[in-house]
């Protein structure tokens, strides 16, 4: 099990090879030991970390931390290590200290994070999305509507684009503005460009014309559009925006798209959302060895092998795209949330194992890894929570490698031998 020592070890590596790529390891070694001794004044147990530069010694790490942290209350230490976090981001530009934490959280991996959020107290997501807050604070007055547009459509197109394609996202938002101007003429003076074709355009252009639009006909006209975004996803098998697009607003545009009469109603990340993810991972990650169709195909087989146990995967299907430009679909039945957690976790468990015995041992090794990196953080935590170990998958899997290769060991030993 991890300790504080161990966290606090991959907390601090993680954000001095993130400086150091900027500037230097020496740099971000000499700048992080500075802040830590300053501190130290207010959090003693800080003199358990010490840190040296590994140009001139023979050291893997930088970072030393004594196994006393241990003994020190957990959130205590994580206290310290905001207080760290939030010193290096005032430092940074505007947009620099959300992709710092960002990046950290993606560095120190889903089991150190986890230790930081439960045990430590350190929620990276929140102090990212408080950085958001404080730095974009403006004044609710000088927010323009063609500034709240221009920031929503920007976030849609990301937003779909994660989950879809980039030229689905396009073409797609761009198909429903240009139908809602039969409805609302006033969308005239929105549009969205292909940037990838149109060199030298900005992806979103709002004319300063829709500032004089009344605000509610400008809500009813977004509201249908984040309407009909959501509808696409449920049909193609994907998860609703609304939980992503509250993350990715600040306060200040959630604020006056709620005086628009906009409502951007959060969800709970139930059963049907968690196969969808866990399938569009497992796509992602046998489609970098061959196609999409392929592991569309793959992923299809696998799941006729697992149904046999678990008879609601039999309503899970995935269909290839019809055209070029297209992406697949994601069907399955509409009362997929009523299935017990020991199904659902049993269900995964087994589907991932099926996937490793098929690969073989050398690609099934690097395969879970591969997984959760394709997988957002938010699912694999709910996995997790419901009692996935992907951790003991990998090492199971290691294990069973091991005794298939004894066999054939001891074989080779008593012919040496016998030779």
């Amino acid at each position: 099990m991890l300790e504080t020592a161990d966290v606090t070890r991959q907390f601090l590596q993680a954000v001095i090879r993130i400086i150091g790529r900027k500037t230097s390891e020496e740099y971000a070694t000499v700048t992080i030991r500075n802040l830590l001794k300053k501190l130290q004044l207010a959090h003693s147990f800080l003199r358990d970390i010490e840190l040296r530069d590994t140009r001139f010694l023979e050291l893997e790490s930088s970072v030393t931390v004594r196994e006393t942290l241990n003994n020190v209350d957990p959130k205590l230490v994580g206290n310290g290590l905001k207080e760290l976090i939030k010193i290096i981001m005032k430092s940074m530009g505007k947009t620099a200290g959300y992709f710092f934490i960002r990046e950290i959280q993606e560095k120190i991996g889903t089991d150190y994070n986890s230790v930081l959020v439960k045990t430590m107290d350190v929620d990276l997501s929140q102090l990212q999305s408080s950085y958001i807050v404080e730095k974009k604070s403006v004044d609710l007055l000088q927010v323009q509507k063609s500034d709240v547009i221009r920031r929503l459509l920007k976030t849609l197109l990301e937003l779909l684009e994660k989950q879809t394609s980039k030229t689905f996202a396009i073409e797609f938002i761009a198909r429903r503005i240009e139908t809602l101007r039969q409805q609302y003429s006033f969308f005239e003076y929105v549009k969205v460009n292909d940037i990838r074709y149109n060199l030298g355009v900005n992806e979103v252009v709002i004319q300063p014309e829709i500032n004089t639009i009344d605000p509610r006909d400008l809500g009813r006209a977004l509201q249908s559009l984040l309407y009909e975004i959501d509808k696409k996803l449920t049909d193609l098998g994907r998860i609703s925006i609304v939980d992503d697009l509250k993350t990715h607003l600040t306060n200040q545009y959630l604020q006056k798209l709620e005086e628009m009469g906009v409502t951007i109603a959060a969800h709970g990340v139930g059963y049907d959302a968690i196969f969808k993810q866990i399938i569009k991972a497992l796509i992602d990650v046998l489609g970098k060895t061959s196609t999409e169709n392929y592991a569309i195909f793959a992923v299809n087989s696998f799941l006729r092998k697992t149904d046999n146990t678990y008879e609601f995967l039999k309503y899970v299907k995935i269909n290839p795209a019809a055209d070029q430009g297209d992406v697949y679909h994601i069907t399955m039945m509409n009362t997929f949330n009523e299935i017990t957690e020991t199904d659902a976790r049993r269900a995964i468990q087994q589907l991932l194992e099926t996937i490793i015995d098929s690969l073989g041992e050398s690609r099934g090794n690097q395969f879970i890894q591969e997984f959760k990196n394709a997988l957002e953080k938010r699912y694999l935590s709910r996995i997790e929570e419901i009692g996935v170990n992907l951790h003991m998958i990998e090492l199971h899997q290691e294990l069973l490698g091991q005794a298939e290769q004894k066999p054939i060991e001891s074989k080779k030993t008593r012919l040496a031998i016998y030779n």
